[in-house]
């Protein structure tokens, strides 16, 4: 070929490679702007403990409810939402009033002194840095031992989600909604009649390695929020089941979490479409794919999923799994024009970002987050709509503390 061809189609190549690079290496305009501090540094802590817990209700697939030994963030599965604005700095300490060795991975950290606390003891805390560059929803989760015993800690609840609202986020009413599976030693299974023990189960090897949950967890209870299904024959599963309203027509944001720690959830909203707002771009979310109407979350993994309920009535959200609709993946939104604000089933409320610049709490419960006195935002005290707050906090011990790479900006 003639040489001076060659040489045109390299410069071709050359300047194609130019151009279109930033699609395939990551927008270095986003990297920019996620590397942009705000200023603000928030400070947020969560305590690692064990508790018993209610993981199903009294119901006819679960015959006097369930119970559970389980590992909690701040007495909940799952643990709180944080919620901050991309380029904040985020003081994060875990307090460890529990028996056994606990930890912290948060997936929103990039390198492990922003992503890891590394091991806490029983009875000691620990306080380090993450710089929230990238907008999105992403999981937090216990890390056990260093890692010995993840898989357990995650099943056993302590997971959460954190947020982190985008620089051109518009505003919508925003919800917090977590699935997680449950391998339970005392679950006999669905319609047995044999769950009115009022032994607490705990976590199964067994089942869990051969990939058996018993439940699958909608912000920590089975059909939490399905008071029931059916028509000609009525199955009541929950008859405390809030459920979420929205009004017809507004633009919702769901911050839909995965822990898994095994299963994918297959998110769909039965009468609804939605436009999934995955990844990042220069200060906003990435480019969604719109108008879909079944989005598939791995595990380990969140996704922003936004929505716009047309009409009045009855919309259902689902992992559409079908064996996991039946163990607990589902929730009940209900679009009525009685909906308001701050009228968020208990534990659901986001942060949203707005709240944040005026210095509200970046979380809910008794350690609800501040913004230390001289930066940005002041010191952040409010803690959200009412009906959000009560996450069954525990009171934070004495013990030993250790301080890991923190640090502040003004």
């Amino acid at each position: 070929m003639n040489k001076a061809i060659i040489a045109g189609l390299a410069a071709g190549v050359l300047i194609v490679g130019l151009v279109f690079s930033p699609l395939f290496n990551g927008n270095p305009l986003s990297a920019v702007d996620a590397q942009r501090s705000t200023g603000t540094t928030r400070q947020v802590t969560l305590i690692a403990n064990e508790n018993e817990v209610m993981v199903a209700p009294d119901n006819a697939l679960h015959p006097g409810g369930l119970k559970y030994n389980a590992m909690t963030f701040n007495g909940t599965i799952p643990g709180p939402v944080v919620a901050v604005n991309q380029g904040d700095t985020v003081e994060i300490t875990l307090k460890n009033e529990g028996k056994v060795i606990h930890s912290l991975d948060f997936h929103a950290g990039i390198g492990p002194s922003n992503a890891l606390s590394g091991n806490v003891a029983a009875g000691e805390e620990k306080t380090w840095t993450l710089h929230a560059k990238t907008a999105g929803v992403f999981l937090y989760h216990c890390g056990a031992d260093g890692l010995n015993g993840v898989w357990e800690h995650i099943a056993n609840g302590m997971y959460g989600g954190i947020v982190v609202h985008p620089a051109k986020e518009k505003p919508a009413k925003e919800f917090y909604v977590v699935f997680g599976e449950i391998y339970n030693s005392e679950d006999g299974g669905l319609f047995t009649g044999d769950n009115s023990t009022d032994t607490a189960g705990s976590f199964d090897l067994g089942k869990f390695a051969t990939d058996q949950p018993d439940l699958i967890l909608t912000n920590g209870m089975a059909h939490k929020y399905v008071p029931s299904i059916g028509q000609a024959v009525k199955l009541e599963l929950n008859k405390d089941a809030e459920v979420f309203k929205v009004k017809p027509g507004e633009l919702t944001r769901w911050y839909i979490v995965n822990p898994g720690p095994n299963g994918y959830v297959a998110f769909h909203f039965i009468a609804g479409m939605m436009d999934v707002r995955d990844g990042s771009v220069r200060g906003n979310y990435g480019k969604p794919v719109t108008q879909d109407e079944t989005w598939t979350i791995p595990p380990g993994s969140g996704t922003v999923i936004e929505a716009t309920f047309p009409e009045a009535g009855l919309y259902v959200g689902v992992d559409h799994n079908m064996n996991h609709v039946v163990r607990g993946a589902a929730f009940a939104v209900l679009a009525t024009e009685d909906a308001t604000e701050d009228d968020h089933p208990e534990g659901t409320w986001v942060p949203s970002r707005s709240h944040l610049i005026e210095g509200g709490s970046m979380t809910t419960g008794a350690y609800a987050g501040t913004v230390p006195e001289g930066t940005p935002g002041g010191n952040a005290t409010s803690t959200g709509p009412a009906s959000s707050t009560g996450q069954n906090t525990t009171s934070s011990g004495g013990g030993n503390s250790t301080r890991t790479n923190s640090t502040t900006t003004g």
